[in-house]
Formats: C-alpha cells, sequence, structure tokens
C-alpha cells in the first residue's frame, strides 16, 4: 500500500535509515580514536618512567646511575614526568632530578631548576643554584640566585655566591658578596663570595660594580677596629683589585692570625701586591721551622722580586731550605662545594682543590 510523505510507513523507514547512518557514524569516530585509521600510529611506545625516576633516590650508585642514563638518554620528552616528581617525590629524587636536568642541555629546564630553587629541602636547592649558574647562565634565575644570597642558610648563601659569578649584576648583590667575603664563617666558604667577585671583575657589565663595591665597603675596613680576621678578609679583597693599600693587614695575618687558611691566602696575596714592608715577615717564616707557610711565603719573595722590590732578593739567595719547583697557584682550601660540570664520561665529578678550579685568578 502506497501513501504520502508524511504517512506512518514513509516515516517508519526513514527513522530506520537514520539509526543506521548514526550507528556507521559512531563506529568510524569509534576506530579513528583507536588510531585503526593511522597505522603510522602502530609504532608509537609509551614508557613508564616511574621506577627510573624513584631510583634516582637510592644510595646504590648501581642502581641510580643506570635510572639517570635512562632519563638523559630520553631527552627533553622526559622534562614532563621530571617535573611531576619535583611535586611528589621525596628529597632524595628530588635531588636526583635536578642532577638529570643538569645533563639535559635545553632551555626548556630552566623553569624546572627554578622551581627546585624554591624545594623545601636544603640540599635540593643548593644544586639547582650549582645547575642554575654553572650550566644553564639563564637570566630568567637571577632575581631567585640574588635573593637567595640572604638565605638564612650558609649552605644556600654559598651557593648562591658560586653561582652569581655567572649570572648576578645588581648593585645589592654585589654589595652583599664583598659583606660576605669579609664576614661568612667559616672562611673556606667566605672565599666563594670572593671567587665570585674576581670573577665579575672580569664580566664587562659587572666589572666596575664589582670593583667600586670592595673600593666602597672593604677599604675602610682595614682600619675599622675590627677583628684581625675580618680586616684581613678586606684586605684580601683590596688585593685583588691591585692595590697595596692592605699590605700591612695581611702581613699582620701571616704573623698573628689563628687560621692557617687565613695566613696561606695572606702570603699569597702579598706575592702579588705586598711591598719592602712585607719582607721581614716573610724571611721570619724562611727563617723558622717546615711547615705548609714556608713554600708559600718562598713564593712570595720571588713574585715580589720579580716586580721589582730588591729588598727581597737577598732573603732568597740566603735561605738554603726546601724551594717550590714552579710557580705556586692559590691556596687549596676545605670545605668546598662539588662543582657542576657538564655530564662526565665515567663516573662523578669530583672535589676542586683550588680556587682556580673554578676560574680563580689574581691580578698581577
Amino acid at each position: 500500500m502506497l501513501r504520502q510523505p508524511g504517512n506512518g510507513l514513509l516515516t517508519i523507514g526513514l527513522s530506520v535509515s537514520s539509526q543506521r547512518v548514526r550507528s556507521v557514524f559512531a563506529i568510524c569516530l569509534l576506530a579513528a580514536g583507536c588510531g585503526l585509521f593511522r597505522p603510522a600510529h602502530r609504532y608509537r611506545v609509551t614508557i613508564d618512567l616511574g621506577p627510573s625516576i624513584r631510583a634516582l633516590g637510592s644510595e646504590d650508585l648501581f642502581e641510580s646511575s643506570p635510572a639517570e642514563d635512562r632519563i638523559v638518554a630520553i631527552g627533553p620528552a622526559a622534562l614532563p614526568a621530571l617535573e611531576a616528581a619535583l611535586d611528589d617525590e621525596s628529597p632524595a629524587v628530588r635531588l636526583g632530578v635536578v642532577e638529570v636536568l643538569s645533563y639535559l642541555a635545553v632551555p626548556e629546564r630552566v623553569p624546572l631548576l627554578m622551581k627546585a630553587v624554591t624545594d623545601p629541602d636544603e640540599a635540593v636547592r643548593a644544586q639547582a643554584l650549582e645547575v642554575l649558574g654553572g650550566l644553564t647562565g639563564d637570566p630568567r634565575a637571577r632575581p631567585l640566585v640574588e635573593a637567595a644570597l640572604e638565605d638564612p642558610s650558609p649552605t644556600i648563601r654559598v651557593a648562591a655566591a658560586r653561582t652569581c659569578a655567572q649570572l648576578c649584576t645588581s648593585p645589592h648583590a654585589v654589595a652583599r658578596l664583598v659583606d660576605m667575603a669579609i664576614r661568612d664563617e667559616p672562611f673556606s666558604k667566605a672565599l666563594w663570595a670572593r671567587a665570585s667577585l674576581v670573577a665579575m671583575m672580569k664580566r664587562q657589565e659587572t666589572s666596575s660594580e664589582a670593583r667600586a663595591a670592595i673600593e666602597r665597603v672593604a677599604f675602610p675596613r682595614l682600619q675599622d677596629g675590627g677583628s684581625l680576621e675580618e680586616r684581613a678578609r678586606a684586605a684580601l679583597l683590596v688585593a685583588d683589585i691591585g692595590s697595596p693599600a692592605g699590605s700591612e693587614v695581611l702581613a699582620a695575618a701571616v704573623r698573628e692570625s689563628t687560621n692557617t687558611r687565613v695566613r696561606l691566602h695572606a702570603l699569597y696575596a702579598l706575592g702579588t701586591v705586598g711591598d719592602a714592608r712585607a719582607v721581614p715577615t716573610l724571611a721570619e717564616i724562611l727563617r723558622g721551622p717546615q711547615s705548609e707557610l714556608v713554600p708559600y711565603a718562598y713564593d712570595a719573595l720571588t713574585r715580589m722580586a720579580a716586580r721589582g722590590v730588591t729588598e727581597a732578593k737577598p732573603i732568597l739567595g740566603a735561605y738554603r731550605g726546601p724551594r717550590p719547583s714552579h710557580p705556586l697557584l692559590p691556596p687549596p682550601f676545605e670545605g668546598s662545594p662539588q662543582p657542576i660540570s657538564a655530564r662526565p664520561t665515567s663516573g662523578k665529578s669530583g672535589q676542586p682543590g683550588s680556587l682556580r678550579d673554578v676560574g680563580w685568578a689574581l691580578p698581577g
């Protein structure tokens, strides 16, 4: 029986057809979502980094080092997982994440390192500061680094001071480094502030400010009646800008300081800027018993003689004891943090034995 469009039979026929169309369309959408129409995606592999990330916190190097290698091999694709680990994992794992970030030389790692600088764990913060300064030099991190110079933790302050060699530019940060070099304890940590100031004097954008800050703060400290220790540290900074104004304080530190590290650095500085007034102090060391001071006293006299301090020459000629076989480097010091360097081919990077290892160089 035929009916006009709009009757029940036609209406029923159209309804069945619509249901079929909708069913086919739904199947097509499902197939597309499952990748049935994109055969190239059959080669996609999803990697679970969870076990490797958690292994970064292991004290067993046979577990943590291979895990580190696996994550580094993945490259920047691992960054989202590493960022999640900074939120969710233990301090030991977060510290391992920062070390992995030190090997992933891509700009996208900087926001993660900046996040790690605010980590509640001190070791994680210090490591992140080291990486930011030693490897990235990214100016986005400058405010965080300069703020860390005021941190109550000596560990964080020294990490920030080391990083400042590459990043800090503000007059306040430079002045803070001068204050740290003079007052922070122990002396070995204060030396990092001094080393950064020397490095900043080689950077065009900070050279003038670093010198000006030393002149403004350190020169008055030479005669301010403070402790010999702090006046000696100020004299070391004054020597770093090539001025002999602190020579008498340096000679007094050689004679009277109870800190052998201070005496060694004072001896080395006298070789750079000392004049005839320092010769008797150095001669007295050469005439005394053998000690670790003697090679530095002899080296200082040798460099003074080369600079034209004639009073040093007869002292050197009369000395009959052991002599250094070559010019000495600045004295080593204790308590130095491990530097962050490019990924080693094997093993871990070692401790620096001298400020020369971080670019230390004195004028002379």
